[in-house]
């Protein structure tokens, strides 16, 4: 039945290939499977492979192949897929069938330098085999899922796990040299030496699996995982079916059919000198990270002069300030409907997408400007300041009349920091301490709490919370 099914597929779709063999007993024997999409969209990307392996109860695994790498654009879901194979058995001698068959499907395999694998691939010798001209490199995908799973069956305290898998979170999606040493310091402080050898934190430090993900920016890796853990989802959904395994094939074929049949080919993106080098596997040794700092800069210095255009001079100086903190430490954690959470180094906080947009810092609460975090979501998303992200108070319009400000003239000019003599500033400073002790003294006593914290939110705000201001 399922061999007839195969056979009908073929004939139908010209140019699809596959070889498949079945027992006595009409059950799968072996499976290797490609369409003519999949074999042109092999030919555009054959230098770096993904695979992703998904297993059943009866313990036979499927293999899917994924094209991945810097020349290809990240936006992309099930056109990704290349191949699909079901080895006899994971022994040397079956995956070494498999990989002979994939090549004899592909007249560019000698194309391929690298192959993504996970931590618990054991055929590495018979990809080395078949394709000598290709590293076997781990996956920066599979080794955050290995993290995660070991994280989570190490039965630590809630607060604990929480703060591991959300400072994996960060680093998988901005994967510096320091990120990734800062995760694996935190480990070592909260994990004890002997789960530690088990959970192979030295993966951490190893430069060649960081260097094939790093180039992508924050909202790549963020969605790049995204695609391959929804994809790996619904491949074991249907693999792992109570079903014989020919009905499986069959709906696996289907699955293929539907979502991968008629696509266009996925556009090639350029890239740099550098990228081209990782490909090839020869970056350079101190593992610099390869970024899109020309990008990243342009959007950062659009947002700069629409700021400079809406903003009047105090809002703009602020800003500007804030933008330039976002644009040195910025993380992006998830982004939800209409909710983005961004981490920078010194704090966590939740930016929404209201107008205008606003954030849970103290900054952006008692200034009622865009915070390093609202500009840092702005950037991400390769906008600029618009009017209406800004309250009116704080916009250049010089046909009105000056508004009123969130915060009072003399306190503005102490955030700002400039437009006098050092002289000027300590009296001034001086001055202002006078009128505050005044104003906190001659009070009741609910009038001070309520004063007295809205300088503390306004303290924080400036120079805190990671560093506590003296009041």
């Amino acid at each position: 039945m399922t061999s007839q099914f195969l056979q009908k597929f073929l004939l139908k779709n010209h140019g699809s290939i596959a070889a498949f063999q079945f027992n006595k007993d009409m059950s799968l024997d072996f499976l290797n499977f490609q369409t003519m999409m999949m074999s042109e969209a092999f030919k555009a990307f054959p230098e770096v492979l993904l695979l992703i392996r998904s297993h059943n109860i009866e313990k036979r695994t499927l293999y899917t192949f994924l094209i991945d790498g810097p020349c290809l654009r990240t936006a992309s879901n099930t056109e990704r897929i290349v191949h699909l194979a079901i080895p006899k058995n994971e022994t040397p001698e079956g995956l070494k069938h498999m990989f002979s068959l994939m090549r004899n499907f592909n007249s560019c395999w000698n194309e391929i330098r690298i192959f993504l694998v996970d931590p618990h691939f054991r055929g590495a010798d018979a990809i080395r085999e078949v394709f000598p001209s290709a590293q076997v490199v781990l996956s920066a995908y599979h080794v955050c899922r290995y993290f995660q799973q070991c994280i989570y069956q190490l039965s630590l305290p809630n607060q604990t796990e929480h703060l591991l898998t959300d400072a994996l979170k960060i680093t998988m999606c901005s994967p510096t040299r320091e990120n990734l040493k800062n995760m694996h310091t935190i480990l070592t402080q909260f994990i004890k030496p002997t789960m530690l050898m088990q959970l192979k934190a030295e993966w951490l430090l190893e430069q060649r699996i960081w260097a094939l993900h790093r180039w992508r920016t924050c909202r790549d890796c963020y969605g790049y995982l995204q695609v391959l853990e929804n994809l790996g989802r619904e491949l074991n959904e249907i693999f792992r079916q109570q079903q014989p395994m020919d009905v499986v094939m069959k709906a696996l074929v289907e699955y293929i059919e539907e979502h991968i049949m008629d696509k266009d080919i996925v556009q090639k993106r350029q890239c740099t000198s550098e990228e081209l080098a990782i490909i090839a596997c020869q970056e350079k040794e101190d593992g610099a990270a390869v970024t899109e700092p020309s990008k990243d800069g342009e959007a950062a210095e659009m947002l700069s002069k629409s700021l400079e255009e809406i903003c009047n001079p105090a809002a703009f100086s602020l800003c500007q300030k804030e933008l330039e903190v976002a644009q040195s430490s910025v993380q992006l954690i998830q982004t939800n409907e209409d909710v983005v959470n961004i981490q920078l180094l010194e704090s966590h906080s939740e930016v929404s997408y209201r107008i205008p947009a606003n954030c849970t810092c103290n900054f952006n609460q008692c200034l009622q400007l865009p915070c390093r975090h609202v500009l840092a979501v702005i950037t991400a998303s390769d906008d600029v300041i618009k009017p209406d992200m800004l309250y009116k108070s704080w916009q250049r319009n010089p046909e009105e009349a000056e508004s009123v400000l969130p915060v009072a003239a003399d306190t503005l000019e102490i955030i700002l920091g400039d437009g006098t003599s050092s002289i000027n500033k300590e009296q001034f400073v001086e001055s202002v301490n006078s009128q505050l002790s005044q104003m906190l003294a001659d009070c009741s006593d609910e009038v001070f709490e309520r004063r007295y914290s809205s300088l503390r939110e306004l303290a924080d705000a400036w120079i805190g919370p990671y560093e506590q201001v003296k009041l």
